[in-house]
Order: C-alpha cells, then sequence, then structure tokens
C-alpha cells in the first residue's frame, strides 16, 4: 500500500456494504447500526415482525456526523447536478477509481460510483451505484450520478417517502 495513493482514495478497498454502512453512520449522526437487507420477516402462521435496528456503537460525534452530511449535500448541490432529485435534499459522494493493471493503472478505464442519501431532513435510503468501466464518462458524478437520481427518485414515489423541501429554481418569466 502505498500512502500518498491512500490520502485520495486510491489503493484502498472497502465492499459495497462497507461503504453503504459507513455513510447510513453518518446518516444516522455517527451511530453505526447493524447492517440489514431485510425489512420484515413473515412467520409461518401469516403475521409479520418488523425488523428492529441494532445499535453497535456511536462512532463519530453527532456534530461531526452533521459536518459530513453537510459537505455531502454541497456535493450534490454545487458539483453534482446529476444527483439532484426535485423536491429532496440529497447528501452524496463520487468516486472515480483507476483500475490496476499489470506495471500500473489503466490509463482509460475507471470504475465510477455515486452513493447518497436522502431525505437529509429524514434519511429513509441509501443508493451506491458502482460501475465498472463505464462507456460514457470515466467520472462518477457523470455516470453513477444520473443513475442515482434515476433510482432515488423512483424509490421515493414507490416508498411513499415526502419531499423535504429542496426544489429546481423555477425560470423567471418563463
Amino acid at each position: 500500500s502505498n500512502l500518498g495513493t491512500n490520502a485520495f482514495g486510491q489503493g484502498l478497498a472497502v465492499t459495497p456494504l462497507q461503504m453503504i454502512t459507513a455513510v447510513a453512520t453518518v446518516a444516522n449522526g455517527g451511530t453505526r447500526l447493524r447492517p440489514h437487507v431485510v425489512d420484515r420477516r413473515v412467520n409461518p402462521d401469516g403475521t409479520a415482525s418488523k425488523f428492529r435496528p441494532v445499535v453497535e456503537a456511536q462512532v463519530i460525534s453527532p456534530q461531526t456526523a452533521q459536518m459530513v452530511t453537510d459537505i455531502m449535500v454541497r456535493t450534490v448541490e454545487e458539483d453534482v447536478p446529476q444527483a439532484r432529485v426535485d423536491g429532496y435534499r440529497i447528501a452524496g459522494k463520487t468516486g472515480t477509481a483507476q483500475i490496476p493493471i499489470p506495471g500500473g493503472y489503466d490509463p482509460e478505464r475507471t470504475i465510477a460510483s455515486f452513493v447518497g442519501f436522502g431525505p437529509v431532513s429524514d434519511p429513509q435510503l441509501i443508493i451506491l451505484v458502482k460501475l465498472d468501466r463505464p462507456a460514457t464518462s470515466q467520472w462518477g458524478g457523470e455516470t453513477a450520478g444520473p443513475t442515482f437520481r434515476r433510482l432515488a427518485s423512483r424509490l421515493f414515489a414507490i416508498l411513499g417517502i415526502p419531499p423535504d423541501g429542496r426544489m429546481e429554481a423555477a425560470v423567471a418569466g418563463g
């Protein structure tokens, strides 16, 4: 491992579940919950019991979690408009990773990603989009960002998650 490239995230490997867990910790005010993929369990008699989150630890302070959230919101608002979802404040982070090849890194291909959560005022979902060697652009914001937007928009509608107030600015006079 090279300390110089580790400083900007190169040469570090995390699983998608680890990435989602880290972002969920920020969304949950610094509290890490045990990851799960099940919403409820249906018992043999037909009754359902809802999954209850298990708190593992407070790993960062609520203040630090809020600072990171604010930075992630600014990332979407200012740098990755492709990931915005009308009516919702989204917190997100892009990723663009070089692909190792013998003797170095592939000069033309990347792994592009975007991870985000929303609505920021009451986080209900986290989505990680990871594209291996995207064809249209090497950058996560340009490729994974729009995919995040489409998924989040659809899931907010399907799940009935209400907007938290962020709307696209109306065009004056038009």
